[in-house]
């Protein structure tokens, strides 16, 4: 065989292999729906016409279109081809969930989705499907994805407006707390991303009907596109990877590092955002929305500033006695000013949302969303408290000359009720506010 029809054979077996995924891994994709995802209608349709991308199997085409009552309306699919046709009982104004699954006539995958429109108001997203659920604990998660946001946000903020302020009155340039500072925001971003991801299919999952194992085969373009839940995802993904990037910069010019540092840190605080845009709070209204930012944010700072108290006892180590103390005395003070108006902030925006959230006193103690409200404020005040003692009593005495160890106990207890704090929150942002 010559080499010319050596290359041909070779060329078309590459283009032979090319061709294979693209044939075994074609799916019956929804291409348009009339309703259309997201439309508002003057009146309740008499008819659902879903079209795919390739013909499907009509003995095992399932749609449901519900009501925000529960109740289905949708009759047996027609199927012709790649077109499947459902004719409607007579429904009444609200939001619909259109759920459907099909198998596609070549490959014989199933493929599934769901959407929602609305008839005379704003479509509600997708209703849960019943029994569909991922096993892993949405309350962990958020917790995760706050604990992402103090490490990678509060701390290097927090570091970049206290530290770094005393580190100049101290006359210091470097005593090497930058490293594990770039380590630390990176565990919190790279957690924050995947825990992120985590919880947009653990909420997203459920809405259209798939699972964890038939990820590849179900459409969650309406959950991503036309929910808070999925837009959210997307910013705070995209949002974290610049993170990312600035604390790569920052490690390998350091040169620039302090303020590429500052930079991440504030970037991850505003990634907070999209932790409150897909929480309760945004459908009360902007002001519960900002509120809830502001408190997310405040503690973040305040849990963050307690962890760079911790790393630059661990960086100051190995210096003289003398130094490490007037180094934590510096800071302590400093965490000790800019803490006043960051617990103010987080005792404020808290009693506001707890207003906003809760419809009278009595649901303080007859719901399951009042009793974690309770312990959660029950904690806070534990922290404020110590919070208060520290500013009122043991600052004075620290800046009077008394050792920083006498504080080592009390700040060690205020840092472990605000992280119970972090995961009492994550409770209740998973949980349903009494109506």
């Amino acid at each position: 065989m010559s080499a010319r029809r050596r290359g041909l054979v070779i060329a078309g077996c590459a283009l032979a292999l090319l061709a294979m995924p693209s044939a075994a891994g074609a799916h019956a994709a929804l291409l348009s729906s009339t309703p259309r995802w997201g439309v508002i209608l003057g009146t309740a349709p008499h008819s659902l016409t879903l079209v795919f991308s390739e013909d499907v199997v009509p003995r095992y085409a399932r749609v449901d279109v519900v009501t925000a009552h529960g109740q289905n309306l949708a009759g047996p699919p027609n199927v012709t081809g790649s077109t499947v046709v459902v004719q409607l009982r007579q429904g009444r104004l609200g939001s619909y969930t259109v759920r459907w699954q099909m198998v596609a006539t070549d490959d014989g995958h199933v493929t599934e989705g769901a959407y929602s429109f609305g008839v005379r108001v704003k479509p509600l997203p997708p209703a849960p499907a019943s029994g569909v659920g991922v096993p892993i604990a949405p309350q962990l998660l958020a917790w995760l994805q706050f604990l992402g946001v103090v490490l990678a946000g509060g701390m290097l903020t927090f570091r970049a407006i206290v530290w770094i302020p005393a580190r100049r009155v101290l006359g210091l340039r470097d005593i090497g707390d930058a490293p594990p500072a770039i380590w630390m925001g990176v565990a919190g971003a790279v957690l924050a991303l995947h825990v992120g991801v985590l919880a947009f299919l653990a909420g997203a999952y459920p809405i259209v009907g798939g699972g964890l194992l038939n990820f590849v085969n179900t459409e969650i373009e309406p959950i991503r596109v036309g929910t808070h839940l999925g837009q959210a995802w997307m910013l705070m993904t995209f949002a974290w990877l610049g993170v990312l990037a600035l604390l790569v910069a920052a490690w390998v010019t350091p040169r620039k590092r302090e303020s590429l540092l500052a930079s991440a840190g504030v970037v991850a605080l505003g990634v907070a955002f999209g932790l409150s845009w897909a929480s309760h709070p945004a459908s009360r209204g902007g002001l519960a929305l900002i509120a809830d930012y502001v408190h997310l944010v405040a503690a973040a700072l305040w849990v963050g500033g307690l962890l760079v108290l911790v790393m630059l006892a661990a960086a100051t180590r190995s210096m003289p006695r003398s130094s490490r103390e007037a180094i934590a005395r510096t800071c302590i003070a400093r965490f000790s000013s800019v803490a006043v108006p960051t617990v103010a902030l987080v005792a404020l925006a808290g009693v506001y949302l707890a207003l906003r959230e809760l419809p009278g006193p009595s649901a303080l103690f007859s719901s399951g969303y009042g009793i974690a409200l309770l312990v959660k404020s029950a904690v806070v005040a534990g922290a404020l408290g110590l919070g208060a003692y520290h500013r009122r009593l043991v600052v004075p005495r620290l800046t009077a000359g008394a050792p920083v160890a006498s504080i080592r106990g009390t700040l060690t207890l205020e840092l472990g009720l605000l992280v119970t704090v972090l995961a009492l929150a994550a409770i209740l942002s998973q949980t349903a506010p009494p109506t």
